[in-house]
């Protein structure tokens, strides 16, 4: 059997078995990339990619989030496999954001890889939860991989979101939520929008977006900047989503008279949706993360139960101490 090796190359890695080389979630001249998803991190020279893999999913929020279209791309569903000399490779749901992908890589020698990319063990309004599959190496993110890393449940968060902008709107405050423009705005979105209220999102990138998970079959209802009348529906009562508050209050800056921009800014409340609430960050704000928590990583480990894990992010020297209490032999890659 071949030796695997695995080695971080720009935001992300260069796997090599035997004589297959796959890049996963970055760059590498020559290469085929199997991508994940189109968040910022993930996406590092992609340029010098001979080839790329990914849903449809994460190829419609890459463009619409500005990037260039791939000249050299597979398109693939999630549950279906592709193959090539060496290895089969099939794209399981990682719960994330809209498209985004573990990939489960079968080598011919009956090696079993599974790449988590970001993931997320719990359902949300917009994205179905992450499954674990078993393999022989398991290479997972370890974003909140500390114990302090705890969220509540989904839907206490939910409820807690729900009756804060309630509770704001009451007050004759404006309620803003601070949130990714990709996976996390959408899915503040839903959530307001089951709640009964208006909606208006802040910025461009978040209305690109949306569009996405609409072709995708997501219903998402808001108002934009620029829907007609967007002064008076946030003077009667809305609720603002932003992914750049700077941006959004630029904006509307050109759009309000002076006056009445001084009255709106002086009645905004503003509320990060984010894991980094918790701990030692203290955001204000709500633990609504996109990501797996501690204990979801510890179980989603176990139940890979492979004979190693290789670990990225941050906390991953801290998780791998974790996972080998664990009784799995783990490798931290940064």
């Amino acid at each position: 059997m071949s030796t695997l090796n695995v080695k971080k190359v720009g935001t992300g890695f260069l796997l090599e078995y035997g004589d297959v080389r796959l890049a996963l979630d970055t760059g590498v001249k020559g290469e085929t990339t199997l991508l994940s998803h189109s968040h910022a991190d993930h996406i590092g020279g992609l340029k010098k990619a001979n080839h790329i893999i990914a849903t449809s999913g994460t190829f419609d929020t890459w463009g619409a989030r500005g990037n260039n279209a791939f000249k050299n791309k597979t398109v693939i569903r999630t549950g279906d496999m592709f193959g090539q000399i060496g290895v089969n490779i099939t794209a399981l749901n990682a719960g994330h954001v809209l498209g985004s992908t573990m990939f489960y890589l079968e080598f011919n020698d009956g090696l079993r890889v599974l790449y988590t990319g970001d993931f997320n063990t719990v359902d949300s309004l917009v994205h179905r939860a992450a499954k674990a599959v078993e393999a022989d190496v398991l290479i997972t993110e370890a974003t909140y991989g500390k114990p302090e890393w705890i969220f509540p449940k989904r839907q206490g968060v939910y409820d807690n979101i729900l009756d804060t902008a309630t509770e704001m709107l009451d007050e004759g405050r404006i309620p803003l939520f601070s949130a990714y423009s990709l996976g996390k705005s959408q899915e503040a979105i839903a959530l307001l929008q089951s709640g009964g209220f208006r909606i208006v999102s802040g910025n461009t990138s978040i209305n690109k977006v949306c569009s996405v998970y609409k072709n995708h079959g997501v219903d998402l209802r808001h108002y934009t900047l620029s829907s007609p009348g967007v002064s008076d529906i946030l003077d009667e009562g809305a609720v603002i989503v932003s992914s750049s508050i700077r941006h959004t209050l630029h904006n509307l800056r050109k759009i309000i008279e002076k006056k009445t921009m001084r009255d709106l800014e002086a009645r905004l409340e503003k509320y990060s949706l984010s894991g980094w609430t918790l701990g030692k960050f203290r955001e204000r704000g709500f633990p609504l993360s996109a990501h797996t928590d501690f204990n979801g990583l510890i179980e989603f480990a176990k139940a890979v139960n492979p004979r190693v894990a290789y670990v990225f992010t941050g906390n991953a020297p801290e998780f791998s101490e974790h996972l080998s209490g664990e009784g799995i032999n783990a490798v931290p890659l940064e």
